[in-house]
């Protein structure tokens, strides 16, 4: 190869989005390391508007990535969350650009589960309540309803996942899968997912202030979904008659529930911040104690919880997914189990009780230099001369 490696990157959206959170600031960092690199690199993001049928497959966007691929003939594609808006007619184009460029090679980082479930949190719903599936044992059924909404919506979701995985195999363009946790990288094996995939935990860019801070009371940081399960935890919590200040800071389709929450809630002292640019997370969650993160789906790697331990706040997060995950890469963390509301309330109480500040037991794991020492050894594997070029067709 004479000349700079050439790197296209490619994703829905990036940390410009209005609603970004982790995968866009991690697909921002992936663009930043491989320029450090020295790539020659090339971005790539969506139109943010879909139908129907493009979030099946959008012809239009399959035909955009196309010509932006002959325009830059790049010798790696690093692919990130595409299936909200790009559709996966992402991976078709990838796919038909190299039957093409054969030695072009392409390497996917997984946010969720998309790859292996119509619902990218590994749930199906009843009566409106989620239900995870089995990461060891990762099978869905197909009657099963895959978004909280509808059936309407559940319907597009399978036919997407149908369509591009069962039918057409696209996954097959992908050469190499980055996980930011054990958890995604256990349950595609499971599932059967036969592309090797490599753990590397996601960068953060927060570091523990070395002043002395006041800190008192809890923190939430995140979008407000019902996936995140904020207002559920905290009407435990309301019942419970357990007395609390969270501040939250994120915002979403959620806000207008949880603010007639907080106007008539006695015990939950709930204040509602809005959304926090990522360079002031160390400002505003600083000065907390702990963080909750009662998330009701998986996860995979949540940067919040990670960023909160490196900022020295004690965890509060459910018994299992990538919070549970992330959290038990810190020294301080209280775990619990959302089905019993005592487990909640301990957990809370033991994070407000404890003193010492909290840390990340390997907090070079986490830096930018090491994510990109091992960014660049998974793109060598693919780009040296001896690397198995395997065939993308269907």
């Amino acid at each position: 190869m004479t000349g700079p490696l050439r790197s296209f990157h490619l994703a829905d959206t990036d940390g410009t989005a209005l609603n970004g959170g982790g995968a866009e600031i991690v697909f921002d960092a992936t663009v930043r390391a491989a320029r450090q690199l020295g790539h020659d690199v090339t971005v790539m993001t969506a139109t943010p508007r879909r139908t129907p049928l493009s979030y099946v497959y959008s012809r239009r966007n399959y035909r955009e990535i196309r010509e932006a691929l002959r325009r830059a003939q790049p010798h790696l594609i690093h692919l990130q969350n595409y299936y909200h808006y790009l559709s996966p007619s992402a991976l078709a184009a990838i796919r038909d650009h190299k039957r093409e460029h054969p030695s072009a090679r392409v390497v996917f980082t997984a946010h969720d589960f998309h790859l292996i479930c119509p619902n990218s949190g590994f749930q199906h719903f009843a009566r409106s309540r989620p239900i995870s599936y089995d990461v060891q044992r990762p099978r869905f059924r197909w009657f099963h309803k895959f978004d909280r909404r509808s059936w309407a919506h559940s319907i597009l979701k399978l036919a997407q996942h149908v369509y591009a995985y069962r039918v057409r195999h696209l996954e097959r363009a992908i050469d190499a899968i980055i996980s930011p946790s054990e958890l995604i990288a256990t349950a595609f094996r499971h599932a059967g997912i036969v592309i090797p995939v490599h753990v590397l935990r996601n960068p953060i860019s927060v570091s523990p202030t070395t002043t002395s801070v006041q800190r008192s009371g809890l923190a939430f940081l995140g979008r407000l979904t019902p996936a995140k399960g904020l207002l559920t935890f905290v009407q435990l919590l309301e019942r419970r008659e357990f007395q609390c200040r969270i501040d939250v800071y994120g915002d979403g389709p959620q806000r207008n529930e949880l603010v007639d929450f907080a106007g008539r809630s006695r015990y939950v002292d709930l204040a509602l911040h809005g959304h926090v640019r990522h360079q002031d997370i160390g400002d505003v969650l600083g000065k907390h104690q702990a963080l909750v993160y009662p998330s009701t789906w998986l996860e995979n790697a949540p940067l919040a919880v990670v960023e909160a331990a490196a900022l020295g706040l004690t965890l509060v997060v459910p018994h299992l997914g990538g919070a549970r995950e992330m959290a038990e890469l810190a020294e301080k963390h209280e775990l619990y189990d959302p089905a019993e509301p005592s487990s909640v309330t301990r957990a809370v109480s033991r994070a407000l009780a404890t003193a010492e500040p909290n840390a990340l037991r390997d907090p070079s794991a986490f830096r930018f230099e090491t994510f990109v020492k091992r960014l660049d050894a998974v793109y060598q594997r693919q780009t040296s001369p001896d690397s198995e070029i395997r065939p993308s067709s269907a």
